[in-house]
């Protein structure tokens, strides 16, 4: 028997390189049948008639195709990846000006930026999970929708059997430059982290003969040597918003040299300078828009106009291969290190248990199993447990409708100065997403 991959989402335009990966390693994925699932059929069309027309004409024996009904998708699947945005980076868009106008950062994920996609793809992502339990209970889910930190809480903690890993190829991006600037192999090296999603440090780089590469790294960003790292992800290092991040970054670890940050604390540890970039008139949503997404879609148009896609071809990046390097631990029991998203159960011991964080783990058949990490230093901690009570309130919000919960989870957000921005941000964003957010009352 087969494998059957579903990808949920399927008409999200990061689809193309998980396609491609997928396409090229079939045989040892047993794959035999991909369906591409979407609510928006004309995305969902579009990617889905690329991919038949593109697998085929490569010779690939999957069978490939596309639907709007879940019921269909979902029927005898073995193996859901799943990346939704209700509202798609239209709404993003909205929701990165409203902040920004408001002198907050606006970033997807970060801040309320953040806040604003939770309480709109937790309720539409435990909804599907529900289904999934309902149709293919077998199935492993492996998530890479956004917000990733707060979503993985919801999910963890309403359906705590659910065979779901939560899983950001972030980490492993950062891990790629790291291994570029000392010129070895990203799987010599051993890398060990500890935070939550977007919001952690790493603390050693062990290369293969058992030396620790994080105090040389720190000596050459502390006295200058370095200003960036290069990107090793090919998909983003013609991009200026990711190597103005990158910069950020080696920045930030001059100023806290103690452990390496994930990029992504910049937001919350130099918001004045992350906002000092944007545009309130062009965000990054309409980048993407305006980039990835015309792009995508219009060479799609083209392949289905010509009626071949023999002149195209997709890239596999990162994106891609990572999630389907999980998948295959899990099919082959490789117990290979990742890092992902799961109860902390006791891997930092100094932190709540129940809460989720971001860790290596052996992924194999059984799911992953966490590193034990141990004690973090005060620092950490106390930033990770205003971040975790954040995150906690604004799942309590999204599952209960409650306009004060969400006030207070507002309110625990480092992006926030005070209570009359918060409030203003939370009610301009509400407003602008009345019809997706829960109703609050």
């Amino acid at each position: 028997m087969g494998n059957k991959f579903v990808m949920i989402g399927g008409g999200s335009t990061q689809s193309p390189g998980i396609l491609e990966v997928l396409r090229k390693r079939a045989s040892e994925l047993n794959l035999t049948e991909l369906v591409l699932y979407d609510i928006d059929g004309e995305r969902v069309s579009l990617l889905g008639k690329y991919t038949e027309m593109y697998y085929e004409e490569t010779g690939s024996s999957v069978k490939v195709s596309y639907t709007t009904d879940i019921d269909e998708a979902l029927q005898g699947a073995d193996f859901l990846f799943m990346q939704i945005r209700p509202g798609l980076n239209k709404q993003r868009g909205i929701d990165e000006k409203i902040c920004i106008r408001n002198g907050l950062v606006g970033q997807e994920t970060c801040g309320l930026g953040g806040f604003s996609f939770a309480m709109r793809v937790i309720p539409a992502v435990l909804e599907i999970i529900k289904k999934v339990k309902e149709i293919c209970p077998n199935a492993w889910i492996l998530n890479y929708t956004n917000p990733e930190a707060v979503l993985s809480e919801a999910i963890y903690r309403e359906f705590p059997e659910a065979k779901v890993l939560c899983i950001c190829d972030m980490p492993i991006s950062i891990e790629g430059a790291i291994a570029d600037y000392f010129n070895k192999d990203l799987r010599d090296l051993t890398f060990k982290y500890f935070g939550m999603n977007h919001f952690g440090w790493w603390t050693n780089v062990i290369d293969e003969q058992g030396h620790d590469l994080l105090p040389q790294l720190r000596e050459d960003v502390v006295s200058g040597k370095i200003d960036t790292l290069l990107q090793s992800n090919e998909e983003t290092k013609e991009d200026q918003y990711w190597i103005d991040t990158y910069r950020q970054m080696i920045r930030l670890f001059k100023r806290f040299p103690e452990y390496f940050p994930n990029c992504y604390l910049q937001y919350y540890l130099t918001p004045d300078e992350m906002l000092a970039h944007d545009d309130p008139n062009f965000t990054r949503g309409d980048y993407v828009m305006q980039g990835r997404e015309k792009r995508i879609y219009d060479e799609c148009r083209r392949v289905i106009q010509a009626g071949t896609a023999k002149d195209s071809s997709l890239h596999a990046g990162v994106h891609g291969n990572y999630i389907v390097d999980i998948a295959y631990a899990i099919i082959h029991n490789t117990r290979e290190r990742f890092t992902v998203n799961m109860k902390n159960n006791g891997a930092i011991s100094n932190f709540d248990s129940e809460a989720v964080i971001e860790v290596p783990a052996y992924v194999g058949s059984m799911g992953a199993e966490t590193i034990n990490v141990g004690t973090i230093p005060t620092f950490q901690k106390g930033l990770m447990e205003m971040q975790k009570a954040y995150e906690k309130m604004t799942v309590d919000a999204a599952l209960t409708g409650s306009y004060q919960t969400a006030l207070e989870a507002v309110m625990l957000n480092k992006t926030v100065p005070n209570y009359s921005i918060g409030k203003k941000v939370l009610d301009e964003l509400y407003e602008a997403n009345k019809e997706y957010w829960p109703l609050l009352k």
